[in-house]
């Protein structure tokens, strides 16, 4: 509360009582929490998944930094997630490590060579004591003759390993920082038990707007960072916030802790998945397809990264069902996550992988936003024809028998109902991508699920085209047929 006055004094995010607070809040969350055990283990284990870490106090000197290659049992480290911002990807921004300037950065260099945002986060990591920093674009070598095919491939045990994650939440680029901001508090004027104006902030914290609606937990790239971090200091818009294994924290209170079940619950796991083990078969779908459904709404800059930004995320999500999982398809819910279709009123578009194909059977393959065929009460019933490998599927391919049936659109173009001559309605049809069709398309009967109102079965289905070139059937769409629309096999174990 502040008193006298018609407005508030801003303030800048964070000051240096937010910083102490910070501090605090690690210290006790490495003494008292159950999440710190994870931390322990990594402690333990004496093993850093970074090739290099920037150094950020290599002299008494406050500009000089260092680019240190990572040793076995390397001291605690803290990890950057932070927002590129709209660049060039034929031309690299200045800052980064690149095959001409990597000699030159592990000897020594200059704080000012990099952009705000990096500085910012120099400048918490040398506030919390901690003398190494992990930035993807200092640590990994970019461009030709750089490393980040092997790097990216390690990124998820760079940030489930790091003694915390900074994330530049309130940055939109790496040249616009996160510190220092002036913030206007707003606020309501009541009349104090004495007769005097007192000002009341109404500048809660609000995590849900400030971090999880922020334009970074929009991106591609860092649902995985998120996830894998045990601990992320969250530097918002009007607030800091941190978030453990346990709680979220910020001003000094604890507001946000969750019940065993809700999404919250998976998210805050500090050695994600290992919740995922316990929590039972319904839960641990409905987790996953949101998960899932999460990452196809998410913003990518190069659309071929979609089957790499999520790969740490689903090779541990694997491991712990014990679960084959190929191109964002899960064995263990083999049935249920091909069971997916592009979002209302979403348009969808093929991704070129070149030669390192996606099997059109993948929503990996598409760039566009997804959704399942929700399953909460288990009463879908699996058809057991679809046998799973790496690349292929294959499955019994089926016929419709009434070839008289139309595709109707309805209203948009690429959602489309199945008509009989009477006009009477037996299923529809969500397309991937618009298709021309000269006639009724083939199907994979990949579910059914009765209805109490009516003893008429209704199948869920994969519409399918066969490539007479590559001998294989291809994914065009799914969608749902009654029963009575009659079904006739063309073959077992076809493969598409």
């Amino acid at each position: 509360m502040d008193s006298e006055g018609p407005s508030f004094t801003p303030i800048s995010v964070p000051n240096i009582s937010s910083i102490q607070l910070l501090r605090a809040w690690l210290a006790k969350c490495d003494q008292s929490h159950k999440c710190r055990q994870h931390r322990i283990e990594n402690r333990h284990n004496k093993y850093t998944p970074a090739t290099r870490l920037l150094n950020v106090s290599p002299s008494s000197n406050p500009d000089d930094l260092r680019l240190d290659v990572s040793k076995v049992g390397t001291d605690r480290y803290i990890a950057l997630s932070h927002c590129w911002g709209q660049s060039d990807l034929d031309r690299l921004p200045p800052h980064c490590t690149t095959k001409d300037n990597v000699k030159r950065r592990q000897g020594k260099f200059k704080l000012s060579e990099l952009p705000k945002t990096f500085q910012d986060a120099i400048e918490v990591t040398r506030e919390l004591g901690v003398q190494y920093l992990w930035i993807d674009s200092i640590c990994i070598i970019q461009g030709r003759h750089g490393d980040w095919e092997q790097e990216s491939k390690r990124m998820d045990q760079v940030f489930a390993s790091a003694y915390c994650t900074i994330a530049a939440t309130s940055a939109e680029n790496s040249n616009s920082g996160f510190l220092g901001r002036q913030v206007d508090h707003d606020g309501i004027y009541v009349q104090g038990p004495e007769g005097r104006r007192i000002c009341v902030s109404t500048n809660v914290a609000d995590f849900d707007n400030d971090i999880n609606g922020a334009n970074i937990n929009k991106r591609a790239w860092v649902m995985q960072e998120r996830f894998l971090s045990p601990r992320t200091i969250h530097f918002g818009k009007n607030q800091v916030y941190g978030e453990c294994g346990e709680e979220v924290y910020a001003g000094g209170k604890i507001f946000l802790t969750c019940d065993d079940q809700s999404k919250k619950y998976f998210r805050l796991d500090p050695k994600f998945p290992n919740r995922l083990r316990q929590s039972g078969w319904v839960a641990t779908l409905e987790f996953l397809q949101s998960l899932l459904e999460d990452y196809t709404r998410r913003g990518i800059s190069i659309q071929t990264d979609r089957a790499v930004a999520i790969s740490g995320l689903t090779t541990r999500i694997g491991e712990a069902l014990r679960s084959s999982i190929h191109h964002g398809i899960i064995e263990w819910y083999l049935h249920r996550t091909l069971l997916w279709q592009r979002s209302s009123g979403q348009k969808m578009e093929r991704i070129d992988y070149g030669p390192s194909k996606v099997p059109s059977w993948s929503w990996m393959a598409y760039k566009g936003a997804i959704e399942f065929v929700p399953d909460k009460f288990g009463d879908l019933r699996l058809i057991k024809n679809l046998v799973f490998d790496a690349q292929i599927l294959t499955a019994t391919v089926w016929e419709l028998t009434d070839r008289s049936m139309k595709i109707e659109a309805d209203g948009d173009v690429m959602q489309c109902q199945l008509v009989d001559l009477q006009g009477l309605k037996k299923g529809w049809i969500s397309f991937d991508e618009e298709a021309e069709l000269t006639m009724l398309p083939d199907v994979v009967v990949v579910a059914r699920r009765e209805t109490a109102e009516t003893d008429n079965c209704r199948y869920y289905v994969l519409f399918v085209r066969f490539k007479e070139s590559q001998d294989v059937y291809e994914r065009i769409g799914m969608g749902m047929l009654q029963e009575d629309c009659g079904l006739r096999g063309k073959g077992k174990g076809r493969k598409f």
